[in-house]
């Protein structure tokens, strides 16, 4: 190896220094060697659930009924903001005509997973096991006149995977209706969820 001298600002003449050549190349590298690693272990994008429910609710107390809803009382778009825990709005429209009347019924809610499942895959804790529900929303009708009430509920249920992106939902909820005319109510659920990745 032939090392060439240098000259400094002084005039004088300075040898490298093969220690310090070496420091500087493995800082270099163990840098770039860092950046990579930090870039394989970003973490993935977590699935989007969009799902449909099939749905009972049974009123409870005076002046109340059951409501069967199949194939579909609802869609529901479920955003993942950590690993165990999502987002999730829903909605629920049905309307009815009959000799000239129309009749709408609206339901909305935001609801938040907490899931209890199980972690064997990325995104797993979406995709299968039990979870809890907390949500709140709007429910309401329109037949000429308007009228609509909050709720307030919470709900358990589980979810088993069929296939890598597809699973089945099911759940059992109580929600307080509140408004002109307070009401409570049991909702039992069953659905599908498809995932985005």
């Amino acid at each position: 190896m032939v090392w060439v001298s240098q000259v400094n600002a002084a005039g004088r003449s300075r040898k490298p220094k093969p220690k310090e050549a070496m420091k500087k190349i493995t800082a270099v590298a163990a840098l770039a060697l860092f950046a990579t690693a930090l870039s394989a272990q970003a973490p993935t994008p977590r699935p989007i659930e969009l799902g449909i429910d099939a749905g009972v609710d049974i009123g409870l107390g005076d002046n109340s009924g059951t409501v069967i809803s199949i194939p579909a009382q609802s869609f529901r778009v479920g955003f993942p903001i950590s690993p165990r825990v999502s987002l999730e709005p829903k909605i629920g429209i049905n309307i009815f005509t009959g000799d000239g009347d129309t009749f709408t019924t609206y339901r909305g809610e935001l609801g938040l997973l907490y899931h209890l499942g199980s972690d064997r895959y990325p995104g797993a804790y979406q995709r299968a096991g039990l979870y809890v529900r907390p949500f709140i929303g709007i429910v309401g009708f329109a037949d000429g006149d308007s009228d609509s009430a909050g709720l307030l509920g919470a709900g358990v249920g589980y979810k088993f995977p069929i296939v890598s992106r597809l699973s089945s939902r099911f759940e059992a909820n109580f929600e307080h209706q509140f408004g002109d005319g307070d009401s409570n109510a049991i909702g039992l659920l069953a659905g599908l969820s498809f995932f985005t990745r």
